[in-house]
């Protein structure tokens, strides 16, 4: 359910706090304390278009990365760009980016214990002790910060307690998938107020996508990971001290397939596929086949570690002073197919002279070794004094990412020939962010707390320094280099109005603006930067519980505003993603969040709808800026988003309670590229796919000496609907990565 953490049911305008288990007896509907505008409070409470989801709904739902909580949350799309080691690419309410590289900044800010994870390949890790998820719907500029024109999603690891305990579970799945975890309580340390809590996981599976003349474990969707951490916690007097780790490390193998080709490509791969007896398949899918070129393993590796220290004084209620200090670092090196197969061909320039015949394919990364290092510092300020409460911050962000990209493309010129591209691009991109924020709101005592009215504003300066060089080889050698400096700023705010006509019903609405920042395509050199990003929403939404606290629902509408959008794209004539800034867009929305509970039966659902029109896109047709906007799509955008689940549980006093539940998560077609008048290829397989997800699964909870046991039987994706999930055109063949096929698996829990 959209809407469970730890209980604090709302009664006369109180908020009390009751256990979960206490609340589900009552059969009620339990709020969730949220961090939302960096302070605890109620989410029925908190003005802003927000989905939380609890450490228990994860378990129950076998939800074990983060693209898994994509079914729980409106106009929520993730999915793994399988470029980058099955990096998640996030979209909120259609804002978004699908390339997951080291260069570009994402749209939807991702933070881990408070700390922003601006890069996707550092938010692969699995999610064994995650106590909350909360994900924030709309621009989130002036708490936090750059980068969340979409939205944020905020992820909560638990506390150590002071008592010895823990949790372990164990599942097993389809094509051998095993996952494990624990998390272990040591308890307060001797006679210190320090408590220590350490944390470890485990997840393999094999592929789906076969791969000839490798083993399963090699074969396209396959990946290993493990992953550690520790946190240690203690309060003396008023400060509290929170320091925590973690580390994570993942393998991966991704599956693409060729799906078009123009008509010299198609000949030229057939030909050669003939010729050789290597099959390279050209057609839309899946066929979960994949030949994979010898020149690249396949085998992606992203391993991440990171380190945060929380400090919170609280002086009084009028005055409190936070700091959160983090290190995290990424260092990976990603290989893959990512033209959909191999076979052996005639070259134009041979890589050994007078054996023209070699392995061909369209796009081919050998290595692509990166490594990304971020410090960052954030101080609050925050209180209540009389009617108004305050938070005044300062933020400082440094980061340094530097990589190395090879690859090898294959271009056709006749259906018997093609030439070779080999290039290595290296680039290092410095970058420091500074940030000044300030929010207050204010409850006027005549009101008797009802009316809440906050203003919040935040200045940003951003400035990035860029060296890049590049090697491209056919028959002849080009040398590139670039080296140069900038600098954007920008002034962000919010302004919000909330009003609870009862103690269980809120209205409010709000303005708010957002920006991504400028950057670099950093793998093509000479290339101009790429403008910021910015924008501006309108909303305006209700939170009701009705029938003292069995029905819950909630409503938004919005529109967003959209200037100097960024958008990705991949150019032909140069063989590279670009980002651009298309120009103005307005998107405009509603989402509907429900719950039902009553007794052992508890329903819940969601929709969001979304309907994007660029205002502005400006493309150079022969040369000339020409504004394409009603030519222009937007790309892995559904307009509809839904999910619908049901679950009755059954209370024995002899063998516990048993749960049976059942799922229904749905997402509309959405376009595979901007402008298809550019991408021929993709105008062969214009969309991704209708998503729909059918899953099933039996609980069953009981004691076991003393301890809680837990059980389950599951199904997931049980109609085996497939659909892609990311899809790029090379010039001579569109390749792209289709969804997990149906799967079934049973787990175990034990908490002690």
């Amino acid at each position: 359910m959209p809407a469970v953490s730890y209980a604090a049911p709302l009664q006369a305008g109180d908020e009390a706090t009751i256990s979960q288990d206490q609340a589900d007896t009552r059969g009620l509907i339990q709020d969730i304390v949220v961090m939302a505008r960096r302070r605890e409070e109620s989410a029925q409470s908190t003005p802003v278009s927000i989905s939380a989801i609890s450490q228990q709904q994860l378990t129950d739902l076998n939800i074990v990365r983060i693209e898994g909580i994509t079914q729980l949350v409106p106009s929520l799309r993730i999915t793994q760009a399988s470029g980058s080691g099955n990096a998640p690419a996030i979209f909120i309410r259609g804002i978004g980016t699908l390339s997951t590289a080291l260069y570009v900044e994402p749209a939807v800010g991702v933070y881990v214990d408070g700390v922003y994870t601006p890069r996707p390949s550092g938010n692969t890790f699995d999610l064994p002790d995650v106590s909350s998820i909360e994900v924030l719907r709309g621009p989130q500029g002036t708490l936090f910060g750059r980068n969340t024109t979409g939205g944020a999603i905020l992820l909560s690891t638990g506390n150590p307690t002071e008592e010895f305990g823990g949790k372990v579970s164990f599942s097993y799945g389809s094509r051998e998938e095993v996952i494990g975890s624990a998390i272990l309580q040591l308890g307060k340390i001797g006679n210190t107020p320090f408590s220590v809590k350490l944390t470890a996981q485990s997840h393999s599976r094999d592929g789906w996508v076969k791969t000839p003349n490798h083993s399963p474990s090699q074969w396209g969707g396959a990946l290993d990971s493990y992953g550690f951490g520790a946190a240690i916690r203690g309060e003396l007097g008023n400060l509290t001290v929170d320091l925590r780790g973690r580390y994570n490390k993942i393998i991966s193998y991704t599956g693409w397939e060729a799906l078009s080709a123009t008509p010299v490509g198609r000949a030229y791969f057939a030909n050669a596929a003939t010729a050789s007896g290597i099959a390279f398949p050209i057609g839309v899918g899946p066929r979960d086949y994949s030949y994979r070129d010898p020149r690249t393993s396949g085998k992606s590796v992203v391993e991440t570690k990171g380190g945060v220290l929380t400090l919170d004084h609280h002086v009084s209620d009028a005055f409190s002073i936070k700091s959160i200090t983090a290190y995290n670092t990424i260092d990976q090196n990603l290989r893959g197919n990512l033209g959909g197969g191999a076979t052996r061909g005639t070259v134009a320039n041979p890589a050994v002279a007078g054996q023209p015949v070699e392995f061909v394919s369209v796009h081919v990364t050998p290595t692509n070794p990166g490594q990304q290092r971020q410090f960052t510092q954030e101080l609050q300020l925050l209180g209540d004094v009389g009617d108004f409460n305050y938070l005044v911050g300062l933020y400082y962000y440094d980061e340094s990412v530097d990589e190395t990209i090879t690859t090898i493309l294959n271009s056709p010129l006749s259906a018997t020939s093609a030439i070779r591209l080999n290039r290595s691009t290296t680039y290092v991109i410095d970058s420091k962010s500074y940030a000044a924020f300030v929010q207050a709101g204010w409850k006027p005592s005549f009101a008797d707390g009802k009316l809440e009215i906050v203003g919040g504003i935040r200045y940003t300066e951003d400035k990035k320094a860029l060296n890049s060089s590049s090697v491209s080889t056919t028959i002849t050698t080009t040398r590139a280099t670039q080296s140069r400096k900038d600098k954007w700023h920008n002034v962000g705010w919010l302004g919000s109005i909330s009003y609870k006509v009862t103690p269980d019903i809120l209205l409010y609405a709000r303005a708010a603006s957002a920006y991504r920042s400028g950057g670099y395509n950093a793998p093509t050199v000479g290339v101009p930067p790429f403008d910021p990003e910015k924008a501006i929403s309108y909303e305006a939404g209700f939170k009701a519980d009705l029938f003292d606290r069995h029905l819950r629902f909630n409503a938004a509408a919005y529109q967003t505003d959209y200037d100097d959008l960024q958008v990705n794209g991949y150019n032909i004539a140069t063989n590279t993603n670009l980002l651009t800034n298309a120009g103005k867009a307005r998107y405009r929305g509603f989402e509907i969040e429900t719950q039902v509970a009553f007794g052992g039966f508890r329903v819940d659902g969601n929709v969001g709808y979304v309907d994007p029109v660029y205002k502005e896109y400006i493309l150079a047709v022969g040369g000339v800026p020409t504004n394409v906007a009603s030519q222009a799509r937007f790309s892995n955008i559904p307009k509809w988003t839904y999910h619908a689940g049901a679950q009755y549980t059954l209370e024995t006093a002899d063998v516990g309670s048993l749960t049976l539940r059942g799922d229904f998560t749905g997402k509309s077609n959405s376009s595979t590229y901007t402008i298809l008048s550019q991408a021929p290829n993709t105008a062969q397989v214009p969309f991704f796919g209708k998503e729909s997800n059918y899953s099933a699964r039996l609980i069953w909870a009981f004691d076991l000496a003393g301890k809680k046991m837990t059980a389950q039987v599951f199904g997931e994706n049980l109609s085996n609907n497939r659909y892609l999930t990311f899809a790029s055109d090379f010039g001579a063949v569109l390749a792209g990565t289709y969804n997990r096929p149906r799967y079934y698996g049973v787990a175990l829990g034990l908490d002690f």
